[in-house]
């Protein structure tokens, strides 16, 4: 299992940005998952609500 300190070297090693990123695309992936192979389009498009959260608040790092 990771703890914080995995985090923490992820965001150090990648950038803030980065790791933002790569959760967004994993969120999304998520959501194509649910809807093509458990026929669930409600998780999905929870999955994707948090894929677009995630990809705003890292626009909003990329600002700083």
């Amino acid at each position: 299992m990771y703890d914080k300190d995995d985090i923490k070297t992820m965001i150090d090693g990648m950038s803030l940005s980065g790791v933002l990123e790569i959760l967004s695309q994993v969120c999304y992936e998520k959501a194509e998952h649910l809807r093509t192979n458990w026929q669930d389009p409600d998780t999905a498009r929870a999955w994707e609500k948090v894929a677009r959260a995630v990809g705003k608040i890292k626009i909003k790092t990329d600002l700083y």
